[in-house]
């Protein structure tokens, strides 16, 4: 069903079949009124104020089963959806990436209000695309938490079969693409522009991007998080070492964790369970989570096997020409806000365009409704002829 070229035992993916879609079905479709009601309901902090008399559009909703390519260089099926404005045409294109979930159905393709961004930004007036990522949706393989290629690459052919599916819709699409995305979805939407900008300029030209409290500088994080006793979040830091033990081939989590959490962490993240459910099941005191000699050596600096690859998987070491704005809440308790400052410094003292948004005693949790709110205009600015209009 799927061309490959091989040489021996190592599969190298045909560029021509990477974002191909294999299957499509159409899964839901609103209309404007509803939708104005999930605004309203799904409003704690006045996002409603933003979108009101905005969402004039209904939305389609369709599942895309297209090909991608895997951490081992192998073509995989992987799903996402995609969120069409009913009675618009001449469209800029949103991708949006969706933040940490370990539970493989809580995905838009499996269920629009998973995606419910995607659904706003449609109403709105945009073509929107959310990948589920490798691992999650239809995908069965170990989600590729953090890292760089695989996150960067799913997007990109997710980009390229929402294209394919647009020609297949007849819808004309105006070249304008943003991307967008929160926690883990901020790394992949960083990821994303930094592979389309180093490497794919001749497919894709980038409007503008938000990347929203991720970690970029992942040394960084790790030692922010790992120098403190307590991490409130264990399951985001079990879930990238898990992630990377399957990537680069380690079978051993007794390096990393101690029992009976080492023998636990692969049940864990079968793909069952949410995050909120694998933290009940792993402390928060790190002491008792991780190995005392990789406990000690990250702090040192001196460990061999996971910080190369943080570095490796780090996204501050290029400089983006699309305009790009960071937000982060500086109470952030699970990504440190210095991963912004760090990329924001990086970024401007190389000349990008780059500006960073502190979200003011913001949280994790409590900063991602104001981030949107004030993404919204920012991206309209770009596109003041083309939204909202009925064609």
């Amino acid at each position: 069903m799927i061309g490959c070229e091989r040489s021996g035992d190592v599969i190298a993916p045909l560029e021509s079949e990477l974002g191909k879609i294999i299957d499509y079905e159409k899964v839901a479709s609103y209309d404007s009124g509803l939708l104005k009601t999930l605004a309203a309901e799904y409003d704690n902090v006045n996002i409603s104020k933003i979108t009101a008399g905005k969402i004039i559009h209904g939305v389609e909703v369709y599942k895309l089963i297209y090909n991608t390519v895997g951490y081992d260089n192998k073509i995989e099926l992987a799903s996402g959806v995609v969120f069409i404005p009913i009675g618009a045409n001449n469209l800029s294109t949103i991708s949006i990436q969706h933040g940490t979930q370990a539970n493989r159905n809580r995905v838009g393709s499996i269920n629009p209000l998973f995606a419910f961004e995607g659904l706003i930004a449609a109403a709105l007036g945009y073509y929107a695309c959310e990948p589920d990522y490798l691992g999650l949706g239809i995908s069965k393989t170990a989600h590729p938490y953090h890292h760089y290629k695989t996150s960067a690459n799913t997007v990109i052919d997710f980009l390229r079969a929402a294209k394919e599916f647009a020609n297949i819709r007849n819808l004309k699409l105006n070249g304008k693409l943003f991307l967008a995305g929160y926690s883990e979805g901020g790394y992949v939407t960083m990821a994303a522009q930094k592979e389309i900008e180093l490497n794919y300029k001749h497919e894709f030209n980038i409007t503008a991007s938000a990347p929203m409290a991720g970690a970029y500088d992942l040394e960084l994080t790790a030692g922010k998080i790992l120098e403190n006793d307590n991490y409130p979040q264990p399951a985001f830091l079990a879930y990238l070492i898990y992630a990377y033990s399957k990537i680069y081939n380690w079978n051993d989590l007794n390096y990393f964790f101690n029992e009976p959490y080492a023998s636990a962490i692969p049940q864990l993240f079968d793909g069952s369970k949410n995050t909120g459910k694998i933290n009940e099941s792993l402390p928060t005191d790190l002491k008792a989570l991780l190995a005392p000699e990789f406990l000690t050596s990250i702090r040192n600096k001196t460990e061999k096997r996971l910080l190369p690859r943080l570095k490796e998987n780090s996204l501050i070491n290029w400089t983006p020409s699309a305009p790009m704005r960071l937000y982060h809440g500086n109470k952030d308790d699970f990504v440190p806000v210095e991963n912004s400052y760090m990329a924001y410094d990086y970024f401007t003292t190389r000349g990008g365009d780059v500006e960073l948004i502190i979200i003011p005693n913001g949280t994790h949790y409590t900063s991602a409704i104001p981030a949107i709110i004030d993404l919204i205009p920012w991206f309209d600015s770009f596109n003041q002829s083309q939204f909202y209009v009925l064609n």
